[in-house]
């Protein structure tokens, strides 16, 4: 998955950008195998910084999430927890409940 991290009006650094895209790509993954992309913006509004995630993961399934906090990290964790939520969700309703055994043991 690509993950873009953008800082609006601040200065992002490696370690933030690292420990956004190992949140990101850990907490895909969990529900999606084969997520496409994921836009991170992050930025600072008097004293909360405002981070925005959005996920594209296939055809027409895509993902917002936004959180505000003074710390920079816990933006990003908040907004991450967030998203992996909404995934969750989704998955659970894209979930076939028709489907039968995988394996019928017919004796």
């Amino acid at each position: 998955m690509k993950v873009t991290v953008t800082g609006r009006h601040i200065d992002l650094g490696d370690a933030l950008r690292e420990h956004v895209d190992g949140r990101l790509q850990n907490g895909v993954a969990k529900y999606f195998d084969k997520a496409i992309e994921a836009q991170v913006v992050v930025r600072k509004e008097g004293p909360l910084y405002h981070t925005e995630i959005s996920v594209h993961v296939g055809s027409d399934i895509d993902h917002q999430s936004k959180a505000e906090d003074a710390d920079i990290y816990a933006s990003v964790d908040q907004a991450a927890a967030r998203m992996e939520k909404q995934l969750r969700r989704d998955k659970r309703k894209r979930r076939n409940h028709h489907a039968g055994p995988a394996s019928p043991d017919l004796r």
